[in-house]
């Protein structure tokens, strides 16, 4: 059974994952580049994948590593995106 904290943590990085795949979409990054951003194996990003759509918490990375590179990632690829010219958006 979750704890309001951990339920949290699963919660927020369920979010930013979404958030990253909103970002990624905007600039047309493939899946598998957002993968190698976030320094996962493609076992991991599989278990991340799962757990975006309501599956268990991954073991590995951990929620806090992944937290963080997921929200790094985001923001530089949200810059990136802001940078591109109307026409070249999706």
């Amino acid at each position: 059974m979750e704890t309001d904290s951990s339920a949290n943590v699963a919660s927020l990085l369920r979010d930013q994952l979404r958030a990253l795949e909103l970002v990624g979409a905007d600039i047309r990054l493939a899946p598998d580049r957002q993968r190698r951003v976030l320094l996962v194996t493609e076992e991991d990003w599989s278990g991340w994948s799962a757990f975006a759509q309501g599956g268990p918490l991954p073991a590995h990375p951990v929620a806090p590593v992944m937290l963080q590179r997921v929200a790094a990632v985001t923001y530089r690829l949200a810059v990136l995106a802001d940078r591109q010219p109307l026409g070249r958006r999706s």
